[in-house]
């Protein structure tokens, strides 16, 4: 039996189409009288035709990834982020100047999950392979050198929400 505030399929049928009556319009804008894109538009951005025009106008730029780039998350307290890709790596990189602190690897699929401790001491990633992997940073003068830690096997894909990573906490 539907819930008493969920219409029944009979009523789903006797629902009539509405449409904005004049009363109901606030303003009018007038755009002109350009004409409208045409249906078969081939989506052009600009330049020749037949060539997209693709303008990289981002403040920092980071290119370790052979392939598209799924997750990325943030240190809590330094300078880095870590990122995963379609290339089956993450990478751990310094926001100031772009450039790798250490490439994270043993993934055999994309990596779509990644994720910082919340003390910043480990990080993890977790892959289409099924794999979580989790590195522990190795000293305590900077963040430049991480070991690998541990890996947990699982029998699908990893679809982590992305809070769900700073759970993991280093304790000495």
């Amino acid at each position: 039996m539907a819930p008493a505030d969920q219409p029944t399929h009979e009523e789903e049928q006797d629902e009539v189409e509405e449409y904005v009556q004049q009363e109901d319009i606030y303003a009018e804008v007038d755009q002109g009288d350009e004409p409208m894109d045409e249906d078969g538009d081939d989506g052009d951005v600009g330049g020749v035709e037949g060539e997209v025009v693709w303008e990289d106008n981002s403040i920092k730029h980071f290119s370790g990834h052979e392939g598209p780039v799924y997750t990325i998350a943030t240190h809590p307290t330094a300078s880095l982020a870590v990122s995963g890709g379609g290339d089956d790596s993450g990478y751990v990189w310094d926001i100031t100047d772009g450039e790798i602190v250490v490439k994270l690897t043993g993934h055999t699929d994309s990596v779509t999950a990644v994720g910082f401790s919340s003390d910043g001491e480990m990080v993890s990633t977790g892959g289409m392979d099924g794999r979580v992997r989790v590195w522990r940073r190795a000293g305590k003068e900077n963040y430049k050198t991480w070991e690998f830690l541990t890996e947990l096997q699982g029998p699908d894909e990893v679809m982590v929400r992305p809070l769900a990573v700073y759970g993991l906490v280093h304790e000495d």
